[in-house]
């Protein structure tokens, strides 16, 4: 994992990317006891999103040129699949921006704060989504006050109030 961390800070210098944090999975090891994931989720935010139809298409170039290859939507960056995602709406968008700067395998690296993966799980509502948010509620250590005010002001929280009342009522 330092090694895929490496590459993605030097997809920082070189440009490619002005800004990143892990979500999903990975984003839960540090917070709460993992659940299964195999590949890491990063929210990026790309420079210049000149090509509309494929605003990826650089770092897959780079992946081609730099011996990495894709399987599906990731890149195997060191051995981990890494799913690049656009940060797709303002709730996300927020999150990215708002994220925290962590030291991770003696790596800086980023990653998005407990109450934002929890609006954004909610936001979701797959599954998955829902048991994680589930044992966040109960295990994570999160400000409860920034969640509220995160769901309120991105109307999730009538969402959220359905949610607990099917978890927990």
């Amino acid at each position: 994992m330092r090694k895929t961390l490496e590459k993605i800070n030097n997809l920082l210098k070189m440009g490619l990317i002005t800004n990143y944090a892990i979500a999903g999975g990975m984003a839960q090891f540090y917070y709460i006891e993992p659940s299964v994931t195999y590949d890491l989720d990063l929210i990026v935010h790309i420079p210049n999103e000149e090509n509309v139809l494929n605003p990826l298409s650089n770092l897959y170039a780079w992946a081609t040129r730099n011996g990495y290859p894709s399987e599906n939507e990731h890149i195997i960056i060191e051995g981990i699949p890494v799913q690049f995602l656009l940060a797709y709406n303002n709730l996300v968008k927020e999150a990215l921006k708002n994220s925290n700067q962590i030291r991770l395998y003696e790596e800086v690296t980023y990653i998005l704060k407990p109450e934002y993966l929890m609006a954004i799980m909610l936001q979701t509502g797959r599954l998955s989504d829902k048991e994680r948010l589930s044992k966040f509620l109960i295990d994570a250590d999160y400000d409860k006050e920034k969640f509220l005010e995160i769901i309120k002001r991105f109307d999730l929280y009538e969402l959220y109030q359905k949610f607990s009342g099917e978890k927990y009522g």
